[in-house]
């Protein structure tokens, strides 16, 4: 699981909060292309490109299909957190690569959370709870972590597909092929895709 860098509420969004009265009150989606927009980098940059969940490199081409904000915990839940920023991710989206369906990620979570159970996606905290086999299989560091089970199940980050790309990245990596600095671009301050699994497979923190 990647988790994010959080910072604090952004500046516009702020603002945009701060305008609520009798006759208006926030809610989500924002109704602002800048409060949007400064959200969405905001994001990103806490993130470093990567989803949320996977760490997978985001594609902004189409928001909704091919990334979405992410409620970590579900507004049909805890409405009064939807234009919460603590409380808002970048995840794939949608659809996948192909144009089907999403498997993974924010997309089955769906709904889903349980308030007792589960791994806040702060970075480097969250990695920690989890291993990864040199087949790329994921695992809780600690076999009765009911949280990070629960958050493998839920977010199918046991899906053939990721335990497949893990697996090649770490066979590169322990082959020489690819290192560390491979995986992060320093002027942009963006990460290649599970950047989060070469840095931890490395005994490293992403920058």
């Amino acid at each position: 699981m990647k988790g994010s860098r959080k910072g604090p509420t952004p500046p516009k969004l702020l603002a945009w909060l701060n305008k609520a009265g009798p006759d208006w009150q926030p809610d989500y989606p924002f109704d602002s292309s800048e409060v949007r927009d400064e959200v969405r980098s905001g994001l990103l940059a806490e993130q470093r490109g990567l989803c949320v969940y996977c760490g997978r490199r985001l594609d902004l081409a189409r928001a909704g299909e091919t990334y979405h904000v992410e409620h970590f915990r579900p507004r049909r839940h805890y409405k009064p957190l939807s234009t919460t920023y603590a409380n808002l991710f970048l995840s794939c989206g949608q659809k996948d690569e192909h144009g089907k369906p999403s498997k993974t990620c924010g997309a089955v979570k769906a709904d889903w959370f349980d308030e007792d159970q589960h791994v806040a996606p702060d970075y480097p905290q969250c990695t920690h709870r989890f291993r990864f086999m040199l087949s790329g299989k994921i695992e809780p560091q600690v076999a009765d972590d009911v949280g990070a089970l629960n958050m493998i199940k839920n977010l199918r980050l046991d899906h053939p597909e990721l335990n497949k790309d893990r697996g090649d990245v770490l066979m590169m990596i322990d082959g020489g092929d690819l290192d560390e600095t491979d995986f992060w671009e320093p002027e942009g301050r963006f990460a290649q895709n599970y950047a989060h699994l070469v840095f931890q497979h490395l005994g490293k923190l992403l920058p």
